[in-house]
């Protein structure tokens, strides 16, 4: 804004607001953090919002935001727009207002800079480093990486690479860790491209609900460790050249054990030392505590260092870029942490969770201080393989919703000096902590996780669980949701106008529309919008507006039925997804939605054969399935009547009794029995098994996030663990809407309904006319599961080219004439 302002007003000396003499002002086309870095070259400028991206992990770093987590201080902030600036003007009144409002967000700005250190931090980091600290201030981890590899390399000697320019576009230097850790970054379409090489890796997660304590143990600074472990550095490693049909193909191993230490682990070694010396220093007795805040500042600036020093290996625009190097270190990782898993396993241990540098193991005990007898032993056990890689207990679980990879819940148990212990809960990568859902959904996902995870009995967790959905379905109706709560959030990663699907992206669209009004909004701001209903029929993502339009507009009104059913019931359906007594069905009935709808999806695993579903109770076997049902022929009754098996209770005023649904019409009036009209019943049941045959044969594929709307015919090209990737949402496997198993189970289900056979109704009196009827029509449905192949294997078939028939000789009757 200073800038533009300087330019528009022609102002000569602009330059003095830094240090350097410029003539020119930036252009308004150049990048964002050009424009911002060119005229206070040579200024300590502090952007809070920047370190605090670095420092902490928020839903937002908005003013607002930060206050709220940080400070926690719920500031009411005034927002103006540009014009509404020009308006305060008018009068002395406005004016006071706006100057006010501007020292207050000022007042919270210095807080946030004091509360998060980050002038000491970065006064140490500059240190450690030995760059400037203008450009640690703003950010930057690569460089300060390359700052110290370059003071290292060159004091023995080395002779360093140059600084390539102007061969690849210039990346955001704050850009996610993804590509520093070899996991892919988005492509110029919107999707992932592959990444250059393999990360870290994630083991599968064994997904479920789990009351016994969860042991949570990780690698201190791992890749650190692995470097310094395994002597890997430009100087050591063995460059191996392999040629294939990609063409020449660079890769690394490790030097051997007696080589002589590296630049790199030498001076993570350096880094380690260094904080240990530090830490040892805060345990001091009688420090006062300004020396031990600078103790801790000091040991936070090593940590940061010596952790980002494996992503100057993997950063592609980096002056010490090496991905043989960046490959071999993760593969060293992924070796260790299977390693590991196994030995845990040998322990007889069972591990149902590990990323990169951490594992979780469920106990199955209760015992706290047991608990940590065992992590002992495992750590011991571990220790003795390595020399600088170390393993450590990092935490206890008393419980733990595991959803999937990178996605769960648990509540951590710490114990006090005094032996109390403190529970606190712990999320990672749910819906809830991402930004782009509203707060409402947000809060609704909270309470759920709460009552999951709290000591209530299940039965008790799911009343309250229904109970709270259906208030909050009943206040979003009657309007007594605040539209605070309403509000999603999203960051630009780019110019609103250079994203290429602007259609499909509701922050972009709002961010277009506010930049047509005279707004600036750019590359890494956030963007606040609500979906309405503008009486249009166009899809949601077209129907997003910012909340001052909706305030102004008389036309536009809140989508409810998108909060229920896209905000609040793919956040709730995922957590509840593990626990038993409700399903996503249920859900829907809570918020009053269409529970048929919200029927709960088959999963892309390999589940239970037909053979081990025989071993299941009926009720549990066939809870999903659809009753039969089919129409009374007396023309003054034509009612429908359920099958639900060849029996119906009925309740009369004294006793309840139980009749055969093939002699007796629910209604008391009907004097027609359906065993008059057999031929009518079995025509019936043949449309209804044909109809889900034809449901199945018509492939529709779903995605498994339940809130991806993709539904296709299609088959998409790429394939992830054997399942087909969602083409809208690039992240979840796709399968069908309606599974071979569930075909089965319906079909089978028909014939249960008719089995006269099993008992209670074994030993039930029955007319002969009546047995035969039901046989017929079990007997019917038989052959329809006969031509299914799903639960029969034939080993005959399977066999046959195995063992070829022996070949038969006819022998002929000798002529002794």
């Amino acid at each position: 804004v200073l800038v533009h302002r300087l330019a528009h007003l022609k102002i000569p000396n602009w330059s003095r607001i830094g240090r350097l003499k410029r003539a020119n002002i930036p252009p308004p086309g150049k990048a964002r953090f050009q424009v911002e870095r060119y005229p206070m070259c040579g200024r300590l400028v502090c952007d809070v919002k920047l370190s605090a991206k670095e420092l902490i992990r928020a839903r937002s770093y908005e003013l607002g935001t930060l206050c709220q987590s940080v400070l926690h201080v719920n500031v009411e902030r005034l927002e103006v727009t540009p014009d509404e600036v020009k308006a305060k003007y008018t009068s002395s009144s406005s004016l006071v207002e706006l100057v006010r409002a501007t020292m207050v967000d000022s007042v919270y700005v210095l807080r946030l800079m004091y509360e998060l250190n980050v002038i000491p931090l970065a006064l140490q980091i500059t240190n450690i480093a030995g760059n400037v600290m203008s450009r640690t201030l703003m950010g930057g981890r690569a460089e300060r990486n390359e700052f110290l590899l370059l003071h290292a390399f060159t004091e023995k000697d080395y002779i360093v690479p140059d600084k390539q320019y102007g061969k690849k576009p210039i990346k955001d230097e704050h850009m996610d860790m993804e590509e520093l850790l070899g996991e892919g970054v988005p492509n110029k379409k919107g999707g992932r491209k592959k990444p250059a090489y393999s990360g870290g890796l994630v083991l599968d997660p064994k997904v479920g609900f789990y009351d016994k304590l969860i042991l949570l143990m990780d690698f201190n600074s791992l890749y650190p460790s692995i470097i310094h472990e395994y002597n890997i550095c430009f100087t050591t490693v063995k460059k191996i050249i392999m040629i294939s049909d990609e063409g020449e193909v660079v890769s690394a191993e490790p030097p051997d054990t007696d080589e002589e230490l590296g630049i790199l682990p030498t001076e993570i070694r350096k880094l380690v030392e260094s904080r240990r010396d530090v830490k040892k220093m805060m345990k001091a007795s009688g420090l006062p505590a300004d020396l031990k805040l600078q103790y801790d500042i000091r040991q936070m600036a090593l940590k940061l260092t010596a952790n980002s020093m494996y992503g100057c290996l993997g950063f592609s625009n980096s002056r010490f870029y090496a991905k043989p190097l960046a490959a071999l270190i993760t593969a060293k990782g992924r070796e260790i942490l299977m390693n590991t898993k196994d030995l845990v396993q040998k322990l007889s241990y069972e591990v149902i969770y590990g990323d990169t540098d951490s594992i979780m193991i469920n106990t199955n005990i209760l015992e706290y201080e047991q608990v940590f007898k065992i992590g002992n032993k495992i750590k011991a056990e571990v220790n003795k393989m390595y020399k600088h890689v170390e393993l450590d207990i990092d935490g206890v679980f008393k419980y733990m919703l595991l959803l999937k990879k990178k996605k769960y819940a648990a509540v951590s148990v710490t114990k006090l000096p005094n032996g109390e212990l403190v529970c606190s809960q712990e999320v990672k990568g749910l819906d809830m902590v991402r930004r782009d859902w509203s707060q409402l959904a947000a809060e609704a996902g909270r309470f759920v996780l709460t009552q999951i995870l709290s000591d209530l009995e299940p039965d008790e967790r799911i009343q309250n669980i229904h109970a709270q959905l259906t208030k909050v379905g009943t206040d979003l109706r009657e309007g007594k949701v605040p539209l605070s709560l309403m509000t999603i959030t999203k960051q630009l990663t780019k110019a609103p106008d250079e994203y290429s699907d602007k259609k499909s992206q509701p922050h972009v669209q709002v961010a277009l529309r506010l930049n047509a009004k005279g707004a600036r909004l750019k590359g890494g701001d956030t963007v606040h919008y609500v979906i309405c209903e503008d009486g249009t029929s166009n899809p949601a993502t077209q129907r997003a507006y910012h909340v001052d339009e909706l305030k102004t507009s008389d036309t536009l009104r809140l989508d409810v039925k998108y909060y229920l059913s896209q905000q609040i019931h793919p956040v709730v359906s995922r957590l509840i997804e593990p626990v038993e007594g409700t399903d996503s069905a249920q859900v829907a009935e809570c918020l009053g939605l269409d529970p048929t709808q919200f029927k709960e999806k088959p999963k892309p695993t390999d589940d239970f054969g037909a053979g081990e579903a025989i071993l299941l109770k009926d009720t549990e076997r066939f809870k999903n399935c659809d009753k039969f049902v089919f129409k009374c022929v007396n023309p003054e009754c034509c009612c429908e009547i359920p099958v639900e098996g060849p029996v119906r209770k009925t309740d009369t005023s004294s006793h309840s009794q139980t009749q055969l649904v093939l002699e007796r019409c629910p209604n008391p009036e009907c004097k027609v029995q359906p065993l008059q009209y057999l031929a009518d019943i079995r025509n019936s049941l043949t449309l209804a098994m044909r109809s889900y045959i034809v449901k199945y044969y018509q492939g529709w594929l779903i995605c498994e996030d339940p809130g991806c709307p993709q539904r296709t015919r299609r088959l998409p090209l790429h394939f992830e663990n054997k399942y087909p990737v969602c083409t809208h949402c690039g992240k979840n496997n796709m399968y069908r809407e309606y599974s071979e198993k569930q075909l089965y189970t319906q079909l089978s289900y028909f014939q249960h309904v008719f089995d006269i056979n099993k008992p209670p109704y074994s030993e039930m009196s029955i007319n002969i006319d009546t047995f035969n009827a039901y046989c017929a029509l079990k007997e019917h449905v038989a052959r329809t599961l006969a031509c299914s192949g799903y639960s029969v294997i034939s080993l005959t078939k399977l066999f046959s080219g195995l063992f070829p028939e022996p070949i038969k000789i006819k022998k002929e009757p000798v002529d002794d004439r």
